[in-house]
């Protein structure tokens, strides 16, 4: 291999690295610094033959906007969510630079799918095998959300609001 070559390969593994190591930073500030937000789920089955068990997250329809705005919403974006007392967050408004009340969040969302999903993160929750009878319960998923409107899925919760943790 030619030195051009190999300083190249070093250069490039850095740049990956430290991408990376920067992206996981800013994941973990979302989780250390980010507001709760609660969504209550929809039912999903938790099982994957591939993948393991986990639980594919689909949120409340009163989370979204109405199907007819999302035709023209851009695939990537903020909306408005209004909390209610325990924290759980309901679709309030696109997000048009407006103040925001006290309670209200913002949270990025994309676009994605042949479908228009829209989505606010993480749409899956990996657990450990054997855990499933655990985690059927769950009725929110638990995000961190920053200033900017970032989440993070950082759990699952019951009816009680509290998240559940494994043994």
């Amino acid at each position: 291999m030619s030195r051009w070559r190999a300083v190249m390969l070093a250069f490039g593994t850095v740049l990956v690295f430290g991408m990376a190591n920067l992206t996981i930073r800013d994941r973990q500030s979302v989780v250390d610094d980010g507001r709760p937000l609660l969504l209550r789920l929809a039912p999903v089955d938790p099982r994957s033959l591939i993948q393991g068990d986990y639980m594919r997250l689909r949120y409340d329809p009163a989370a979204y906007p109405e199907w007819e705005a999302m035709g023209a919403m851009p695939w990537r974006g903020r909306v408005i969510l209004a909390l209610d007392s325990d924290g759980v967050g309901r679709f309030a408004r696109l997000d048009d630079g407006a103040p925001l009340a006290a309670d209200e969040m913002p949270i990025a969302y994309r676009i994605s799918g042949r479908f228009g999903d829209l989505r606010y993160g993480a749409d899956s929750f990996f657990f450990q095998e054997g855990e499933a009878e655990r985690y059927q319960g769950a009725v929110y998923g638990v995000l961190r959300v920053d200033a900017d409107g970032d989440s993070v899925l950082v759990g699952l919760a019951g009816e009680d609001r509290r998240i559940i943790r494994p043994d």
